[in-house]
Order: C-alpha cells, then sequence, then structure tokens
C-alpha cells in the first residue's frame, strides 16, 4: 500500500483521468484478491474521482476500471445506471455490462452468480483491449469465486488454460487448488 500510496494515488499519479483509474483500481483489486486487507478511503476517492472526471462511458478500458470501482464501493444504483448506457455502445458487445454483473455479484458475496457471469467470457478479454494486466482483473476475479465458491477442479482448468507468462497468480486461497 505503500506503493500505492506513493505513485498511484490520485494525488501523486502523473497520468490523465483513465490512467489514473485504471492504474489505481487494478492495484488495489489485484491487492485485495491476493489477501490484502481492503482500503475503503483509496476506493470511495477512486470511485468519487471516477464520478466527475469519467461521468458517462466513453472508452471501454476505462469503463472496466469504472465499474470496478462502483462494484467495489457499493454503488449499485451508479453502476446499473452505467451497464446501460455501455449497452450496445462499443464493439465488444454485452462483453463490459457482464463483466459489471460479474464484479457486483462477487461483491455481494454471490461468488456462483459471478462464475455464471464471468466464466463465458474466458478466452475473450481481447475484446476489450489493454493489456493481460486489465484482462487479470477478470481471469483472477473468476478464480477467486472459483476457490471462494469451493469449486476447485473449476479453479483447476482455469489456471490449466492460461497462458504462459512472467507473472505468477496473486489470489489468496490458491494452494487449495494445487
Amino acid at each position: 500500500m505503500q506503493l500505492y500510496r506513493d505513485a498511484m494515488a490520485l494525488d501523486r499519479h502523473s497520468g490523465g483521468p483513465q490512467q489514473k483509474m485504471s492504474d489505481g483500481a487494478a492495484f488495489l483489486w489485484r491487492s485485495e484478491l491476493a489477501g490484502h486487507p481492503r482500503d475503503a478511503a483509496a476506493w470511495r476517492a477512486l470511485y468519487d474521482y471516477a464520478s466527475s472526471a469519467l461521468p458517462r462511458p466513453g472508452s471501454g478500458l476505462a469503463d472496466l476500471h469504472v465499474i470496478l470501482a462502483q462494484a467495489v464501493t457499493g454503488e449499485d444504483a451508479a453502476l446499473d445506471a452505467r451497464t446501460r448506457q455501455m449497452e450496445g455502445r462499443y464493439p465488444s458487445g454485452s462483453y463490459l455490462p457482464a463483466v459489471a454483473r460479474g464484479f457486483a455479484a462477487f461483491e455481494h458475496g454471490d461468488f456462483s452468480g459471478a462464475i455464471e457471469a464471468l466464466a463465458p467470457l474466458t478466452g475473450e478479454n481481447e475484446r476489450i483491449g489493454g493489456s493481460r494486466a486489465q484482462h487479470d482483473l477478470i481471469e483472477f476475479t473468476l478464480l477467486k469465486a472459483y476457490i471462494n465458491a469451493n469449486r476447485l477442479e473449476e479453479a483447476r482448468r482455469l489456471i490449466s488454460a492460461r497462458r504462459l507468462g512472467a507473472s505468477g497468480i496473486p489470489v489468496a486461497g490458491l494452494a487449495a487448488v494445487h
């Protein structure tokens, strides 16, 4: 979290609105999936920032991080409104609205609902662009939902289908899968 405060917090980040949103949300979410405690104040700041700097859908990649902040902060009405605004807006079709449903279900502790929304998207992350870091947000959320739902065989299949890469899989509970 010191790295977040030093380099990615809104008052320290030198990038534009989309970069601030994507870097901040990605870092915070990945740290939580790895087992670190939630920084509710940092999430609230990101949500408030997104509400003013990125109030409407405009870029699928930025919207991915905005909907994540909306889900984490429990802003269900804002998430529903943005999801409706995204419907049919992007070439990726219903991909981002499905991700929004998956994030919201995960945050509500409905891991089966998160799996139902996110599992069909496996292998389609390129539809929103971005790098593997952004795609990992979705894949690692699905993996954590499998673990939390004690659906370990499906978690194993997801891991085995994962493309090789330099990064490991920083998701708490992963030892139960191996």
